[in-house]
């Protein structure tokens, strides 16, 4: 009974091994480097904006969405730029 125990352990150990290689495989394909997302054809990477971009790009998008509840307010209470709207989409 103790040898059964042993022989599946190290048949575990097989395909343990047998994973850490397809793992270390994987890996070496990808990049390192932990700020680096996904690596495209041709060496091209794809890496993890910088705090300036984010801040960059939150700020357009927070802007443009001010922006259009702004512009949907003016369309409901303002007669004027609600005929504008609609003569021009025509």
């Amino acid at each position: 009974m103790g040898s059964k125990a042993f022989n599946s352990k190290k048949t575990n150990d097989k395909a343990t091994k047998a994973n850490k290689v397809k793992d270390n495989k994987f890996k070496k394909s990808t990049s390192n480097d932990p700020d680096v997302l996904v690596n495209l054809p041709a060496g091209m990477k794809y890496k993890v904006p910088g705090k300036r971009q984010r801040v960059i790009i939150g700020s357009i998008v927070i802007g443009l969405n001010v922006l259009l509840v702004i512009s949907v307010l003016v369309y409901f209470y303002n007669p004027g730029f609600q005929e504008f709207v609609y003569n021009f989409g025509r």
